[in-house]
């Protein structure tokens, strides 16, 4: 696992990829801060955070399009016949990608500091909102390469990966669009069982197991509706509140330690390491 971990983090740093996405989120991240907390006046080190979410859109596309070059290049055969298990060379690699987004992570610890030779500074808040800075961060990351290894295509999965993020970064604003009917959570749960199906299909190629996933799920879909359609009502929206990965951060800078928030990101981070190392081991056998 560490020789991967090191390869990876040798081919980041190698060219231009990784210096330039570490300068860029410093950049971002040192202008936020002289505009809020130098200028403006304000103590919270939350609110530079709060207007940098937006970076996990552009940056986590550029960093794990490449994290499956293996495939591109048809040397993907070597790696999966090596003397190593799926899951330590799917932990290298995202320990790498980890690191790499780590290190302005580090040199964004200090604004903290810096800014408390000027005024009052919470450091528990300021370093609680970076944690969950880096768990968000850590999570799209994880949806990232696990897409990454869906297409041999850098540009197909950087574009599935843009999308991907851009939809959860709207998803609460998406929420309170939606109309809360019953018809309304049942069509959208119908279209969202949809896309699942074409998701294990592109994982198994198996056309039984993607119909019987989707029709599985509009079965069950249909009892609810019919046995007691109340408990659809608002169902779509609230779920896509519940499941909201940036909206979760907003409790860190309104000063709540949401320990739930910190599992969630961290459970979804794991959850798709896990859907990748499922991706390699389908790929292994075929």
């Amino acid at each position: 696992m560490f020789a991967i971990y090191k390869k990876d983090l040798k081919s980041a740093f190698t060219g231009m990829t990784g210096w330039v996405l570490c300068a860029f989120v410093v950049f971002m991240s040192g202008l936020y801060f002289t505009a809020l907390c130098l200028t403006g006046g304000y103590a919270d080190y939350g609110y530079v955070l709060n207007n940098m979410t937006f970076i996990f859109i552009a940056i986590v596309p550029l960093l794990t399009m490449r994290c499956v070059e293996e495939r591109r290049q048809k040397t993907d055969q070597l790696l999966l016949t090596s003397p190593v298990t799926i899951c330590q060379i799917v932990w290298g690699k995202y320990l790498a990608l980890l690191t790499v987004y780590a290190v302005p992570i580090l040199v964004m610890c200090t604004c903290p500091l810096v800014a408390s030779k000027y005024g009052t500074v919470s450091f528990a808040r300021a370093y609680s909102c970076i944690l969950a800075f880096f768990l968000v961060g850590a999570a799209a990351l994880a949806i990232g390469l696990f897409i990454s290894t869906l297409t041999e295509s850098q540009i197909i999965s950087a574009v599935l990966t843009f999308g991907s993020l851009l939809i959860l970064y709207f998803m609460p604003s998406l929420a309170t669009m939606l109309p809360s009917t019953a018809g309304a959570s049942l069509i959208a749960f119908t279209m969202l069982a949809i896309v699942v199906g074409i998701i294990v299909y592109v994982m198994t190629k198996s056309v039984v197991t993607a119909a019987g996933v989707v029709s599985a799920g509009e079965i069950a879909l249909l009892i609810i509706y019919f046995v007691n359609s109340d408990l659809l009502e608002s169902a779509f929206p609230n779920m896509l509140t519940a499941l909201g990965l940036f909206s979760r951060f907003t409790n860190f800078v309104n000063g709540i330690f949401d320990v739930t928030g910190l599992v969630f990101m961290a459970s979804t981070a794991l959850l798709f390491v896990l859907f990748t190392c499922q991706s390699y081991e389908k790929r292994r056998w075929n």
